[in-house]
């Protein structure tokens, strides 16, 4: 293409006719050497300053665009698109705390700048400051109510402070606004996992995929989701979809191996959980589901040496102190696995599990009345889960106590529920005691 020749003597107006142009096709650069001129020509015109600068964004050279829009505000102040657009140029270098300075000044001089507001809004919703956020949104709303953006958004605020009603509205009128924009099917279908909906959810990211076949986040979520509902397989093909779009996407390969152990294909598990270590060597929870692979296959040392390096990076992980304790068990190493279920118990006092286990590392190390504590804490926090029954009757037992352990098993019956080998073998140690089963 043949361009506009600098050595003609031309005016501003024409330099900013020709910039126009290029602008208009595409052809930024060129749009900006003659928005260039046009300032050589007439280096008081704020809208020369201004066009140079966007055609700046567009080239995504930041720095550069926010020496011209400065040059615009110089020379006009009251030009609040310009303030705007220089806004838009710190949110792109993540600059936060100097985009809500112009996007606010942007506002103050034009109080109906609806952009600006869901701008700022962005800004503070980046910040964490969901409650500023979610004003700024509002304000965005109302004066451009049919704009989808500011109710994503303003739901992802609402979601983050709980409300999980209102985030679900603000994201069912966005997709009424805006019907093809994957974005808002993910802030669902996310609210949806967050109250346990899998199915709902699931709906929710397959419209995503339905919209953007290559929205590697909605295949993740969604096999998140079959594993929640123990589809596997299922979300293995999801997962492996992450990988192909993604392949350094270690929350796929962690969920591969999480599939897998559901599966019980522990070996393959180790695979994905290995690649994911590769990936990101200082994930606490990928080490710690490594461990539990390493455990179910009866690698106890290697699974200690996991939970270990979970610790390492999380030294109050619950759960990787629940692990190692259960590896310590298998291995006989009661202290050991004493002082992890101790510490699990110390750090979250509600570990129903850990009570349980230590409840039977103590009546291992024949310590019966620690182990009726425990077994009885467990009860009281979870007085519809049978295996507590059935653990604290099986130590009344231990002690010849047989009335107590009689009542818990017949517990245990009404609360499992079950015609199984398990339960059939309770009946049988009621009736070795003297007593009859009442279920």
């Amino acid at each position: 293409m043949e361009k506009k020749s600098s050595i003609v003597k031309r005016t501003a107006e024409e330099w900013l006719e020709f910039g126009d142009e290029e602008f208009n096709k595409g052809d930024y650069e060129t749009a900006f050497q003659y928005y260039k001129n046009a300032i050589g020509e007439n280096a008081s015109s704020p809208f020369a300053y201004f066009k140079a600068g966007n055609a700046l964004t567009m080239l995504k050279r930041w720095n550069e665009a926010i020496k011209y829009f400065v040059g615009t505000i110089t020379l006009d102040p009251t030009f609040s698109f310009a303030y705007y657009k220089k806004g838009q140029c710190h949110l792109e270098l993540l600059q936060i705390n100097e985009a809500i300075k112009e996007f606010t000044i942007a506002v103050e001089i034009n109080p109906n700048f609806a952009l600006a507001y869901y701008r700022r809004g962005y800004c503070l919703y980046l910040a964490k400051k969901f409650e500023d956020a979610i004003a700024d949104f509002s304000k965005a709303i109302e004066l451009n109510p049919s704009h989808a953006e500011p109710y994503i958004y303003r739901g992802n605020c609402f979601f983050h402070l709980g409300n999980n009603e209102l985030a679900i509205k603000d994201y069912d009128k966005a997709i009424e606004l805006d019907p093809d924009n994957p974005k808002v099917f993910i802030s669902r279908g996310v609210v949806n996992i967050k109250l346990a909906n899998y199915k709902e959810a699931i709906g929710d990211f397959t419209l995503a995929i339905s919209i953007d076949q290559n929205n590697y986040l909605a295949y993740n979520y969604r096999g998140f989701c079959l594993n929640q509902l123990r589809q596997f397989e299922l979300a293995i093909e999801d997962f492996l979809r992450v990988i192909e779009l993604k392949s350094n996407f270690v929350d796929a390969y962690n969920n591969v191996g999480i599939a897998y152990v559901g599966l019980k294909k522990y070996d393959k598990a180790l695979e994905y959980f290995d690649k994911a270590t590769e990936i990101n060597p200082k994930s606490a929870t990928i080490y710690f589901n490594r461990g539990n692979a390493n455990l179910h296959l009866k690698n106890y040392v290697e699974a200690i040496i996991d939970y270990d390096k979970a610790l390492t990076i999380e030294p109050n992980y619950a759960y990787a102190y629940y692990g190692r304790g259960n590896a310590n068990f298998a291995l006989e190493q009661y202290r050991d696995a004493l002082r992890d279920y101790s510490k699990a118990i110390a750090l979250n006092p509600n570990f129903y599990n850990a009570y349980i286990a230590r409840g039977n590392v103590y009546l291992k190390m024949k310590h019966l009345k620690r182990a009726l504590e425990d077994f009885t804490t467990a009860i009281e926090l979870a007085p519809e889960n049978p295996f507590g029954y059935l653990n604290r009757a099986i130590a009344y037992r231990t002690d010849n106590i047989y009335s107590y352990a009689a009542s818990d098993f017949n517990e245990f019956l009404r609360l499992y529920g079950k015609e199984d080998k398990l339960s059939e073998k309770v009946r049988t140690w009621i009736r070795n005691m003297g007593y009859n089963p009442e279920y």
